[in-house]
This record gives structure tokens, C-alpha cells and sequence, in this order.
């Protein structure tokens, strides 16, 4: 499966990131891998294998985003592999960095269209009670469609709003996409990639301060 993907190269220090990033272009590692479903029952096993992993990742880590870049592949690669055939779905990927020195609350993440939750899937400098994405803390949402039929098409498309955002992506490239941030902050898509047959997406953002804007 080929994808059409515009990376970034990531190599400087990034405010609230504890350590200097090895340099990496999200999207580079975006191919296809043999992995193993041995023991996955359900999509929700899928989910908590890759949060444990995710969980462990910190900002303190020269290897952070390479690694974070990684568990998002890895996720939607073995998406495809476990569901295949008649039984395929649509999913997509947004990840997001907290590169300001300020906490992002994340107020809700939701499918506008799908067949799935919308699942959370953080780094640990996450708070889950709270909802708080400290400073270099990183988190993915995941979201499917339901199985494409004559009544239904399976795409997806999902809505995350915090109290410095509003993003509305999707599964395709042609469709309509935005992206707010409050005045004074911006959002970098490190990558934006698509399957070439149309099956998933994969974002990658880095939220920062405005540089041109003081406030």
C-alpha cells in the first residue's frame, strides 16, 4: 500500500521536549510490516497493546518522536493486517505534541463519522484524570469505520477540541479538513499521509507558540 505523506524533519530543541530529538521525518517509516495477531481477539486489544507502549514514552527520551512515530505506524499496520478481506475498515491516526510550556486540556475527541470509539491513546506525561497534556507530552487518537457496504461508505472523520484547538480531519486528502488554534499558538502538521487505496490516514501535529505573535 503506497501513501502520499509531507514529513517534517525534526532535529531542534522544542519547547516543554525535556530532551534535544534525534532527527526524524514522521511519515518515513510509513511501510508495510508482517506483524503477528496471535492472541488479539478484538479491536480493543489492538488499542490497549499499543497504549501500554505508549505509555512509557516520555519527553525525556532522545529517541521520543522516532518512537512515538513508530507506535502510530505500528497500530494502523497491524489495523490492516487484523482486519483484511471482507471484514476491512477504514482507520485514522492524529497524533499531537504539546511543544508550548503551557498544559492543554483536552476537552472531548469524538467520531463525526465512523463504526468505533474514539480512543485515547497517551504518552505519560499525560494526566488521564484531568485531561491535561503537560508540556512535551504527546497523545494519539484512533478512530475506524464500520465495514464499507452499498448503504454505507466506512469512512471516518473525527473532532478533537482542547481549550488552545479544534481540529476536524479524515480519512481522505480531498476532503474538507480545519485546524483552529487560539491566537497566539500554531499547529504544524509534521505529517499528513494517506493510503493510496483509500483505507487509512495518519496525522501528525505539533501544537508551539507562534513565534511572529507575542503574547
Amino acid at each position: 500500500d503506497g501513501s502520499s505523506s509531507s514529513g517534517a524533519m525534526t532535529s531542534k530543541h522544542i519547547p516543554g521536549v525535556k530532551s534535544i530529538q534525534r532527527r526524524h521525518t514522521f511519515g518515513s517509516i510509513n511501510k508495510p510490516l508482517k506483524m503477528t495477531t496471535i492472541g488479539i481477539t478484538n479491536e480493543k486489544e489492538l488499542i490497549r497493546r499499543c497504549r501500554t507502549r505508549v505509555k512509557e514514552l516520555d519527553s525525556s527520551m532522545n529517541d521520543y518522536f522516532c518512537r512515538l512515530d513508530e507506535e502510530s505506524w505500528l497500530l494502523v499496520n497491524s489495523w490492516g493486517q487484523y482486519f483484511t478481506g471482507l471484514s476491512s475498515r477504514r482507520c485514522v491516526i492524529i497524533g499531537i505534541i504539546n511543544g508550548t510550556l503551557e498544559p492543554i486540556q483536552i476537552k472531548s475527541a469524538k467520531l463525526v463519522e465512523g463504526g468505533s470509539l474514539c480512543y485515547f491513546i497517551p504518552s505519560s506525561e499525560y494526566d488521564d484524570i484531568d485531561n491535561i497534556l503537560h508540556p512535551g507530552g504527546a497523545i494519539l487518537f484512533f478512530g475506524s469505520g464500520a465495514v464499507p457496504s452499498l448503504l454505507q461508505s466506512g469512512r471516518v472523520a473525527i473532532s478533537i477540541e482542547s481549550n488552545v484547538f479544534l481540529f476536524d480531519l479524515t480519512d481522505q486528502i480531498s476532503q474538507y479538513a480545519t485546524a483552529y488554534t487560539r491566537p497566539g499558538l500554531r499547529a504544524s502538521f509534521l505529517e499528513k499521509s494517506f493510503d493510496k487505496s483509500g483505507w487509512w490516514a495518519k496525522y501528525w501535529i505539533l501544537i508551539s507558540k507562534n513565534p511572529t505573535i507575542n503574547c
